[in-house]
């Protein structure tokens, strides 16, 4: 009878213990933050190949209990594109501490068993520098296996592309009072710059105009807003009846100090206050679909999508099979051609 009831309590500390591990146990993903020179080898956490390549630390508190650690990489090529899954592993038993990728089948923490998406690792892996997203999970389990915790976090490696001007469209008139500059977003981005000058009706080159005598706004920096009030920015006195030259540069941070990446140069005309202006009231989306498209559709078709003469509701949007697509698909599609607007094969314009 002592036997049993000593067995019980056994049972029953082995239990409390168990909660409490479960309870209290955690992990935690923190992705370093310089990965600009790595390649897509170093995402192989089981391969003494990423002994040199420190991605990621892994703290797991409390420290000292002896835990297993699962872990999975997924990818995917573009934002228009689903995960898809490149490997998998699972842990030996170990006890718990804060480590580095670069410890996992080198240290004390080995690999008990693996799993590969082969075709896609190896196509991914020639690639060499990495791009479009990772995601990686991991879980922690008790030494029987049972789930605990888990943390997962994402590295974006989508290629920066330079931002687009919605306001002011090229070509308009706006009230000096207020102008609204306004443009698209830039993966990566740190911060925007501003320039901006006076153009001569007899000037064709925008470029020299732009950096030519005294710019009316010279590299302001804004930070990462993507609209701001041009009148708040202005160096000198803006002059009625004038033609303005503006460009929107992006800041990306990178190896060697990184890139600027310009948007192409907008010119628009300034009135006086209380003289009538172009007055903007198309679907926000469908102005930033006319900036994307304005080389490629007529300029009839830019401005009935500019002064809100085409709505969404009067807009079919379908995919190359027919089939309907919603006006939201539309706008992440939209995002994605911002930032790879070279994807764009042909347009085709079919009135209803």
């Amino acid at each position: 009878m002592r036997k049993i009831l000593k067995l019980s309590v056994i049972a029953v500390l082995l239990v409390i213990s168990n909660y409490r591990l479960n309870a209290q146990a955690s992990i935690n993903l923190i992705i370093f933050p310089e990965l600009s020179s790595i390649d897509f080898a170093a995402f192989d956490f089981t391969s003494s190949r990423n002994i040199s390549q420190r991605l990621i630390q892994i703290v797991i508190s409390p420290p000292g209990i002896e835990v297993i650690v699962e872990g999975k990489v997924d990818w995917k090529k573009d934002e228009r594109s689903g995960f898809q899954e490149l490997f998998r592993f699972r842990t030996k038993k170990f006890l718990s501490r804060t480590f580095s990728n670069d410890e996992i089948n080198n240290s004390d923490i080995e690999i008990e068993k693996t799993s590969f998406n082969s075709n896609l690792t190896s196509d991914i892996i020639k690639k060499g520098k990495p791009s479009g997203v990772v995601g990686i999970e991991l879980r922690l389990l008790d030494p029987r296996g049972n789930f605990i915790s888990k943390d997962y976090e994402e590295i974006s490696f989508l290629n920066p592309t330079a931002p687009s001007i919605i306001l002011p469209v090229d070509g308009s008139s706006y009230d000096i009072g207020s102008i609204i500059l306004q443009w698209t977003a830039s993966v990566g981005v740190t911060s925007y710059k501003i320039k901006a000058n006076y153009v001569a009706d007899n000037i064709t080159n925008l470029e020299s105009a732009l950096n030519s005598g005294n710019p009316l706004i010279d590299d302001y920096d804004v930070g990462t807003v993507t609209s701001i009030r041009l009148n708040d920015i202005l160096k000198r006195e803006l002059l009625t009846d004038t033609n303005i030259v503006v460009v929107v540069k992006a800041i990306v941070q990178g190896p060697g100090g990184g890139d600027v990446l310009s948007s192409p140069l907008v010119m628009f005309k300034t009135n006086a206050t209380g003289v009538k202006t172009v007055t903007l009231s198309g679907n926000p989306d469908l102005v930033r679909l006319a900036n994307l498209l304005q080389n490629q559709i007529s300029n009839q078709i830019r401005d009935k999508l500019i002064n809100g003469e085409i709505q969404p509701e009067q807009i079919q949007l379908s995919d190359e099979n027919g089939n309907t697509i919603s006006f939201s698909e539309f706008v992440t599609i939209l995002n994605f051609l911002e930032q790879n607007n070279n994807s764009i094969i042909s347009i085709k314009y079919s009135p209803k």
